[in-house]
């Protein structure tokens, strides 16, 4: 599989955890600012119609202002951004939580969306990493790293579902994005678990063991 070109974007959610945004590009949506200037980190590029970070803009990073009113998201506008300049993959902090369930709700439609264009990303919050297992792809979850994991239909339906080395496992079943079959399992073998998909996309939930 091709390597994708992956950048950092950080979101105005909760951010539970220290970022470690070590590829070359940098976004913060809005008030995902705030979580970067709280740990030292500085953006290449703000992005955003800043209704939540309200303070003073600084003068050396580029800032990319849209309208209030506009059809997407801050965070979206943001992988919009990032794949114009040519990124497919992205690391995202701060998609989930603060006091916005509905913001919440549009972060996980924005990953579905990335998924269906066959593109990756990894949703950070907290003990728990949420990537995407695009068709034909699989993805290894190492047993001394993560305690649990859980499996979710992202298409309406996935097809050719196999789960290896857990505790529940799975032979090229199907899983519907309408029931959570794949809720709370447990990686059983001593090296890795393993989750393929044969059509549609996956989303992977693991939880880290520390």
């Amino acid at each position: 599989m091709k390597v994708q070109k992956r950048c950092v974007i950080i979101a105005g959610g909760d951010v539970c955890e220290k970022m470690n945004p070590s590829q070359e590009l940098i976004l913060c949506a809005d008030g995902g600012y705030r979580h970067a200037l709280a740990q030292n980190i500085r953006p290449d590029v703000l992005i955003g119609d800043f209704d939540s970070y309200t303070d003073t803009l600084p003068e050396n990073v580029k800032i990319v202002r849209y309208p209030a009113e506009k059809d997407v998201s801050d965070t979206w506008a943001c992988v919009e951004y990032a794949v114009k300049q040519g990124y497919q993959a992205f690391e995202i902090y701060g998609a989930f939580g603060g006091d916005r369930i509905d913001h919440s709700i549009a972060n996980l439609q924005l990953f579905r969306a990335i998924a269906e264009k066959n593109r990756n990303a990894v949703f950070h919050y907290g003990k728990q990493k949420i990537s995407n297992i695009n068709a034909g792809n699989s993805e290894r979850i190492d047993a001394d790293r993560y305690l649990s994991f859980s499996v979710f239909a992202l298409s309406d339906i996935c097809k050719g579902v196999t789960i290896k080395g857990a505790k529940y496992l799975l032979e090229n079943a199907e899983l519907k994005n309408s029931f959570p079959l794949g809720l709370s399992n447990e990686v059983t073998d001593k090296v890795f678990a393993e989750i393929s998909v044969k059509e549609g996309s996956l989303m992977l939930v693991k939880t880290k063991e520390k």
